[in-house]
């Protein structure tokens, strides 16, 4: 999209997210075309994926990536935004698993992943269908993450960007890793620090902060940009997690609604117009808007 600078920031999150849902869409379905022709039983690993992805969702990752990026000087083009989607398709994975150790039936409205093959994949019995229901899963959510990082690879950066950005997008992989094993290994209950640390982990790190970061290397911010960032997405971050354990009766970390809002307001104080783009901090605070709870 060519753009003056007035209308550079003119970029709303329905705009973005059409932008990022059209990106994807002709991603996977080359990915598709491919799967297909090594054989076409292969078809339902993209159509779960593409399934999930038309169900919903705010986007809340790309969103982040692409005003990360824009903060720190970086002009709008379809490579940051292949970029960001590729953070939709890592939040995949992460649904796709999470519903699978949860037993969730249902996401965003529709049958979870681990659900819909439960019911369209063969087998004698129940039991087999749920079995092989399970694994066929765990493999839609694996190449959920492959596909993320081969779309982020191919957004069309240099490599030498690419590969600063890597390396902040492995260390959110990594955290996510971590929080979501604190969590499932019980480390949390009970210590409301452990809690709280997780929480950051398992959701803020790859929800906020990460994105934000991984945006600022693609645009090469420097050191006092990114620290800029940083210092609004690590308080944001764990505030979208905090307040999803909220809505969710979940987490023993003692959070409360204002506990949450002090986060969001910490965080909008972080935004320096002297260092950070003041165009893309209009969206940055419209963002953090979606964090704050009554």
């Amino acid at each position: 999209m060519t753009t003056t600078p007035q209308a550079d920031f003119a970029v709303t999150r329905a705009d973005l997210r059409d932008r990022v849902d059209a990106a994807l869409a002709v991603f996977l379905a080359s990915v598709d075309a491919e799967l297909r022709a090594t054989d076409p039983a292969t078809a339902p690993l993209i159509a779960e994926i593409q399934r999930l992805l038309a169900a919903g969702g705010k986007r809340l990752r790309p969103a982040f990536c692409y005003w990360g990026f824009r903060a720190a000087g970086g002009r709008d083009g379809e490579p940051i935004v292949r970029a960001s989607a590729a953070l939709e398709l890592l939040h995949t994975m992460a649904l796709v698993h999470d519903d699978l150790m949860d037993e969730a039936a249902t996401r965003r409205g529709v049958a979870s992943v681990h659900a819909a093959l439960e019911t369209s994949l063969p087998g004698p019995d129940l039991a087999s269908r749920r079995r092989a229901a399970a694994s066929a899963t765990i493999i839609v959510g694996d190449l959920a993450a492959v596909l993320a990082d081969r779309m982020f690879l191919e957004a069309g950066f240099d490599p030498e960007v690419t590969i600063d950005a890597l390396r902040r997008y492995h260390r959110m992989r990594t955290a996510m890793a971590a929080g979501q094993f604190l969590d499932v290994a019980g480390a949390a209950a009970g210590d409301e620090a452990t809690a709280r640390r997780a929480a950051a982990l398992k959701g803020g790190v790859y929800t906020v902060e990460g994105p934000l970061a991984v945006g600022a290397a693609l645009a090469g911010a420097s050191a006092t940009q990114r620290e800029a960032l940083a210092r609004f997405g690590v308080p944001l971050g764990e505030a979208f997690q905090l307040r999803d354990d909220l809505i969710d009766d979940e987490g023993a970390h003692g959070a409360t609604p204002a506990s949450v809002n002090a986060l969001v307001d910490q965080a909008r104080a972080a935004l320096d117009p002297e260092v950070l783009d003041p165009g893309a901090i209009d969206a940055l605070r419209s963002l953090a808007g979606l964090m704050e709870m009554p």
